[in-house]
């Protein structure tokens, strides 16, 4: 079996960190919230070649999803519609055309008032969009699962674009199948937070929908290591007791 390197680990509690600091830190400096913008710039700067990669083990609010939201999540899974491209393309459009309408509307008078002058004025539009979408983001691990919202998420939404111009490029944590392993328990797709149909994947020789985190769940869950991810490294203890192993 597979999980996350230390450092990958040790990373997303970080993260964590650094969503509080720009959530709420923000809202007092806001230069704060052009750490948003320059993460948003970074992953899909990746996303070209490592899909939603960034999703499943990078990002702030989807590591705050996993390490804390999770203890208080019901698990229920996330109705199919409203993974539609047809939702996710309305609400990608709907926030993206509040930004930038914001960017192009700025009070350029209150630039001297504001903590960081223009900079400010530019990281507060940021943290309160960052602000929404984890406020959001919560309300639907509270009444689903934990990663309901990365299924709507505008951002992933675009990742999941790239994706799909970049379809066959090889990349870190890509999840490889071994059909002849196995043995159609399903146990794979109970664990995955994007609700993949992962045994329709089998016989490709690896999960290739646009969607899939990378983040190993299905590979820690499959009884018979029918799954495997692309260099990610061997569990710790505490993983693998968490496993069954």
């Amino acid at each position: 079996m597979v999980g996350r390197s230390r450092a990958i680990e040790t990373w997303r509690w970080i993260a964590v960190g650094v969503l509080v600091l720009v959530v709420l830190g923000g809202l007092l400096y806001p230069p704060l919230g052009l750490v948003a913008a320059v993460m948003m710039v970074t992953l899909l700067a990746t996303s070209a070649f490592r899909g939603r990669y960034w999703c499943g083990n990078l990002c702030p609010r989807g590591s705050f999803l996993d390490l804390l939201l999770h203890h208080l999540s019901p698990g229920r899974r996330f109705p199919r519609f409203l993974r539609s491209m047809w939702v996710r393309g309305g609400i990608l459009v709907l926030l993206m055309s509040a930004l930038a309408w914001s960017l192009a509307s700025l009070p350029l008078e209150m630039a001297p008032d504001m903590a960081g002058g223009f900079y400010g004025l530019i990281g507060a539009i940021f943290v309160r969009l960052c602000l929404i979408t984890t406020l959001g983001a919560i309300f639907l691990g509270l009444v689903s699962q934990e990663r309901a919202w990365c299924a709507v998420c505008p951002m992933g939404t675009m990742q999941n674009v790239l994706e799909r111009a970049a379809a066959g490029r090889p990349g870190r944590g890509r999840i490889v199948t071994d059909a002849d392993a196995c043995r159609d328990c399903g146990v794979c797709e109970t664990a995955c937070p994007m609700d993949i149909a992962i045994r329709e994947y089998l016989d490709r020789g690896e999960i290739s929908h646009p969607d899939c985190l990378r983040c190993g769940q299905c590979v820690l869950s499959c009884p018979t290591c029918a799954l495997a991810a692309a260099g990610l490294e061997a569990p710790t203890d505490a993983a693998e007791t968490a496993a069954g192993v």
